[in-house]
């Protein structure tokens, strides 16, 4: 038994709606990894029902599987707004999120949030989208978040590769070239390097998964 086996054998059971969410999603989905799964998802239900937030935005949705997570810790009348880039995931997603027990509770947006027009004041935010552009969409929200709010942000440590420098550019047709993985590590790095240095925030990375730094806005 491996220690993640372990650990999930000794936590609340996942709801069996999420547990056909993930079979689904690695039966019929590339990269099912992405999907936060039964440990990362409990610990989001856990800090929704802990902030119990009225308003929540989620910045990349893939599977749906963090959406409703979250979404389970709402009360009737609370609402998370997911929003998801590829427009080719929603066949998939979007069924699975109105079909699901909350779908009540959860909007889904096909849309870059980068374009979008926010108007809304969040309590909570989940950030799981291009680690490329992680301090640009943390200055796009940063100002629809409550005074004493929360942003969480995945994949945080990138398996760990944070502490080792990323791979130098290459050298392509067009000139230096930045190979995705190595430019995926530097938006990580240089997201954890902004908010470390941030007197608005008070911060903390859970070595959780993949790593999932939480921060509170400053009253």
């Amino acid at each position: 038994m491996s220690l993640d086996d372990y650990i999930e054998s000794h936590i609340t059971p996942e709801h069996p709606y999420l547990h056909a969410l993930w079979r689904a999603t690695h039966l019929h989905l590339n990269y099912p990894r992405m999907a936060s799964g039964h440990l990362q998802g409990q610990v989001l239900r856990m800090l929704a029902q802990m902030i119990r937030p009225r308003l929540v935005l989620e910045i990349g949705t893939f599977t749906g599987y963090s959406a409703l997570a979250m979404a389970s810790a709402l009360k009737p009348g609370d609402m998370l707004h997911t929003y998801e880039i590829n427009d080719e995931q929603e066949d998939f997603t979007r069924p699975w999120i109105e079909n699901s027990p909350w779908a009540d509770r959860v909007t889904l947006h096909i849309e870059d949030i980068l374009q979008a027009r926010l108007q809304d004041v969040f309590d909570l935010v989940f950030i799981d989208a291009d680690k490329r552009h992680y301090v640009d969409y943390y200055d796009a929200v940063f100002p629809h978040v409550r005074p004493g709010g929360y942003i969480l942000a995945d994949n945080t440590l990138w398996g760990d590769q944070v502490i080792t420098p990323p791979r130098p550019l290459e050298r392509g047709l067009g000139g230096e070239v930045d190979n995705a993985k190595s430019s995926q590590l530097r938006g990580i790095m240089a997201f954890n390097d902004v908010v470390a240095a941030d007197p608005r925030v008070e911060t903390v990375i859970l070595p959780l998964r993949d790593g999932l730094t939480l921060l509170r806005k400053n009253p």
